[in-house]
């Protein structure tokens, strides 16, 4: 994919503005995208690529490909509008273009399923690089994608299963910035624990079972997957035990950390459910 214009001075700027490196390269990537649908779609840019000349329904034939070809969610087109914003608005400010052709463009309406997808865990990648949710929420997203309940992972010391498991280079990605943010807070409650209360408190630093209910109860409005960790938890067992049907009972267990009982349990669940 081509670069974009002023591509090392925009990625500076955000480097300045201590975002995460994660969202400086979702950034760049829908801003690279956009001018590469330019260039090849958009005969007046063919024309007279100048950046002052581009207007809102340029932009707007470009988001409506998204929806149209690639059949993006309401979630995607509204992150890619917020990257396409922190572009235009900073070559406005640093005089690099006269034009804002997204000024007036507006996000889309988020829709939440009343159900939790059978296979919601293969777009578990797209949720953990949703920066609009907290990082609490993505994590219990991604330690329940792993099999691991809510009540395990809100235990103290929790945080050395993570030493054991094995990650994607995306997960470890967040996973690297998720403890870079948790950091100066873990300093502060003097616990290397991942889920802390906000308040200090030395004597129970660790977060409750209705504290981080609070976190996915206010996300739940920024997300389009239903936030219920029993649920997910659920939905995320079954899929694999559907997917991974040639695998023995011993190596079912082992992987998904059930005994014989419940591990048949979901098995005849599976029977009835509605994918």
């Amino acid at each position: 994919m081509h670069d974009f214009p002023y591509k090392k001075r925009f990625v500076k700027d955000l480097e300045d503005k201590y975002l995460e490196s994660i969202t400086i390269r979702d950034t760049c990537h829908d801003v690279a995208d956009l001018f590469n649908y330019l260039r090849h779609f958009n005969y007046q840019y063919q024309i007279s690529p100048e950046l002052s000349q581009l207007q809102e329904t340029d932009i707007k034939a470009y988001l409506n490909m998204l929806q149209v070809e690639r059949k993006i969610k309401n979630t995607t087109y509204n992150k890619v509008l917020t990257h396409l914003n922190t572009y235009f608005n900073f070559l406005f400010i640093n005089n690099l273009s006269t034009s804002l052709p997204t000024l007036k463009l507006k996000g889309l309406k988020r829709t939440t399923s009343s159900q939790i997808p059978f296979d919601w865990t293969e777009n578990c990648q797209q949720y953990l690089a949703d920066e609009q949710l907290s990082y609490y929420t993505r994590m219990v997203l991604l330690l329940t994608s792993h099999f691991y309940t809510i009540s395990e992972f809100l235990q103290p010391d929790f945080y050395r299963v993570l030493e054991r498991e094995t990650w994607t280079e995306q997960e470890a990605q967040f996973l690297k910035e998720y403890q870079k943010a948790l950091a100066p807070l873990q300093n502060l409650q003097a616990s290397s624990d991942l889920f802390l209360k906000k308040r200090i408190n030395l004597a129970e630093p660790n977060l409750t079972l209705a504290g981080l209910h609070k976190f996915l109860k206010k996300d739940q409005a920024q997300c389009d997957l239903k936030l219920i960790p029993r649920d997910l938890y659920q939905n995320s067992v079954r899929y694999y035990l559907q997917t991974h049907q040639t695998l023995t009972d011993q190596a079912l267990m082992q992987k998904l950390r059930l005994d014989e009982k419940s591990l048949n349990y979901y098995r005849q669940s599976n029977n009835s459910y509605s994918k």
